[in-house]
Protein backbone atom coordinates (compact mmCIF):
# COMPACT_ATOMS: atom_id res chain seq x y z
CA UNK A 1 0.00 0.00 0.00
CA UNK A 2 1.26 3.06 -0.83
CA UNK A 3 1.14 6.58 0.69
CA UNK A 4 -0.83 9.16 -1.35
CA UNK A 5 2.62 11.74 -1.12
CA UNK A 6 4.22 9.08 -2.91
CA UNK A 7 2.30 8.75 -5.44
CA UNK A 8 1.95 12.43 -6.05
CA UNK A 9 5.83 12.31 -6.08
CA UNK A 10 6.78 9.10 -7.67
CA UNK A 11 9.04 7.05 -5.46
CA UNK A 12 9.45 6.72 -2.17
CA UNK A 13 12.98 8.51 -1.95
CA UNK A 14 11.96 11.27 -3.72
CA UNK A 15 8.64 11.92 -1.28
CA UNK A 16 11.09 11.20 1.52
CA UNK A 17 13.88 14.27 -0.08
CA UNK A 18 10.57 16.54 -0.23
CA UNK A 19 9.77 15.90 3.28
CA UNK A 20 13.34 16.29 4.24
CA UNK A 21 13.36 19.81 2.16
CA UNK A 22 10.32 20.75 3.65
CA UNK A 23 11.30 19.87 7.46
CA UNK A 24 14.87 21.64 6.63
CA UNK A 25 12.94 24.78 5.36
CA UNK A 26 10.38 25.23 7.97
CA UNK A 27 13.47 24.48 10.53
CA UNK A 28 15.62 27.60 9.10
CA UNK A 29 12.66 29.68 8.83
CA UNK A 30 11.79 29.57 12.13
CA UNK A 31 14.97 29.57 14.11
CA UNK A 32 16.46 33.46 13.12
CA UNK A 33 18.27 34.81 15.15
CA UNK A 34 15.63 37.57 15.79
CA UNK A 35 13.48 34.93 17.31
CA UNK A 36 16.28 33.27 19.66
CA UNK A 37 15.36 33.78 22.91
CA UNK A 38 18.06 35.52 24.79
CA UNK A 39 19.09 34.87 28.60
CA UNK A 40 17.86 37.49 31.41
CA UNK A 41 20.87 39.41 33.11
CA UNK A 42 21.17 37.21 36.04
CA UNK A 43 21.36 34.12 33.95
CA UNK A 44 21.05 30.16 34.74
CA UNK A 45 23.85 28.26 36.20
CA UNK A 46 22.78 24.74 35.26
CA UNK A 47 26.40 23.32 36.74
CA UNK A 48 27.61 23.94 40.15
CA UNK A 49 30.79 26.76 39.35
CA UNK A 50 34.60 25.43 40.91
CA UNK A 51 35.00 25.39 44.37
CA UNK A 52 37.99 28.00 44.26
CA UNK A 53 37.93 28.36 48.49
CA UNK A 54 36.78 25.49 49.40
CA UNK A 55 37.82 25.91 53.89
CA UNK A 56 35.36 29.40 52.98
CA UNK A 57 32.50 27.33 51.68
CA UNK A 58 32.55 24.93 53.92
CA UNK A 59 32.23 27.44 56.37
CA UNK A 60 29.38 29.17 55.12
CA UNK A 61 27.63 25.54 54.84
CA UNK A 62 28.72 25.19 58.45
CA UNK A 63 27.01 28.59 59.98
CA UNK A 64 23.92 28.36 57.23
CA UNK A 65 23.29 24.69 58.95
CA UNK A 66 23.77 25.95 62.67
CA UNK A 67 21.34 28.59 61.69
CA UNK A 68 19.16 26.10 60.27
CA UNK A 69 18.88 24.05 63.18
CA UNK A 70 17.87 27.07 65.70
CA UNK A 71 15.66 28.93 63.22
CA UNK A 72 14.34 26.69 60.56
CA UNK A 73 11.52 24.79 60.30
CA UNK A 74 11.36 20.83 60.36
CA UNK A 75 11.40 20.55 56.63
CA UNK A 76 14.22 22.97 56.55
CA UNK A 77 15.91 21.16 59.06
CA UNK A 78 15.68 17.70 57.58
CA UNK A 79 17.01 19.61 54.15
CA UNK A 80 19.72 21.53 55.55
CA UNK A 81 21.53 18.20 57.07
CA UNK A 82 22.58 17.94 53.20
CA UNK A 83 24.01 21.24 52.16
CA UNK A 84 28.06 20.64 51.67
CA UNK A 85 29.02 24.04 50.35
CA UNK A 86 27.84 27.03 49.62
CA UNK A 87 29.53 29.31 47.69
CA UNK A 88 29.29 32.63 45.58
CA UNK A 89 29.20 35.98 47.01
CA UNK A 90 25.79 38.20 48.09
CA UNK A 91 25.94 41.36 50.68
CA UNK A 92 22.48 42.89 51.58
CA UNK A 93 21.90 44.49 48.19
CA UNK A 94 22.71 41.75 45.84
CA UNK A 95 24.58 38.40 45.15
CA UNK A 96 24.13 34.68 43.97
CA UNK A 97 24.68 31.69 46.09
CA UNK A 98 25.40 28.28 44.97
CA UNK A 99 24.39 25.45 47.53
CA UNK A 100 26.11 21.94 47.04
CA UNK A 101 24.10 19.23 48.54
CA UNK A 102 24.25 15.31 48.80
CA UNK A 103 20.91 15.37 46.99
CA UNK A 104 20.76 12.47 44.40
CA UNK A 105 23.41 10.38 45.75
CA UNK A 106 23.80 10.67 49.87
CA UNK A 107 23.59 8.11 52.49
CA UNK A 108 19.70 8.39 52.24
CA UNK A 109 17.87 8.44 49.58
CA UNK A 110 15.26 11.63 48.64
CA UNK A 111 12.12 11.40 47.81
CA UNK A 112 11.36 14.39 46.43
CA UNK A 113 14.97 16.53 45.28
CA UNK A 114 12.94 19.54 43.97
CA UNK A 115 11.36 19.76 47.44
CA UNK A 116 14.23 19.33 49.42
CA UNK A 117 15.92 21.65 47.41
CA UNK A 118 13.06 24.08 47.50
CA UNK A 119 13.57 24.00 51.77
CA UNK A 120 16.99 24.59 51.36
CA UNK A 121 16.29 28.00 49.19
CA UNK A 122 13.81 28.61 51.22
CA UNK A 123 15.27 28.75 54.99
CA UNK A 124 18.88 30.32 52.38
CA UNK A 125 16.07 32.94 51.80
CA UNK A 126 15.51 33.33 55.40
CA UNK A 127 18.83 33.53 56.41
CA UNK A 128 20.15 35.60 54.31
CA UNK A 129 18.18 38.60 52.88
CA UNK A 130 19.06 40.85 49.57
CA UNK A 131 17.69 43.51 47.79
CA UNK A 132 18.57 40.99 44.32
CA UNK A 133 19.88 37.80 45.74
CA UNK A 134 19.67 34.23 43.93
CA UNK A 135 20.03 30.97 45.56
CA UNK A 136 20.55 27.90 43.41
CA UNK A 137 21.06 24.41 44.80
CA UNK A 138 23.08 21.44 43.33
CA UNK A 139 22.99 17.59 43.49
CA UNK A 140 25.62 15.97 44.40
CA UNK A 141 27.06 15.32 40.97
CA UNK A 142 27.21 19.10 40.69
CA UNK A 143 23.82 19.79 38.34
CA UNK A 144 20.87 22.15 39.14
CA UNK A 145 17.93 20.97 40.81
CA UNK A 146 16.80 24.57 41.56
CA UNK A 147 18.01 27.74 39.95
CA UNK A 148 17.68 31.44 40.87
CA UNK A 149 15.41 31.23 43.88
CA UNK A 150 15.25 34.68 45.10
CA UNK A 151 16.59 35.78 48.72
Amino acid sequence: MRLRATAAIGSPARCALALSAAVLLAGTAACSTEQTATPDKIGVVEKLPEDTNEAQWKKNAREFRSWVAKHGDERQKRAAGRVDRILGEWNEHNGNAYISTDINGGKTPVKDPRAAAAAIADAFAAWKDSEQGYASVYDVYGNAVLTNQRF
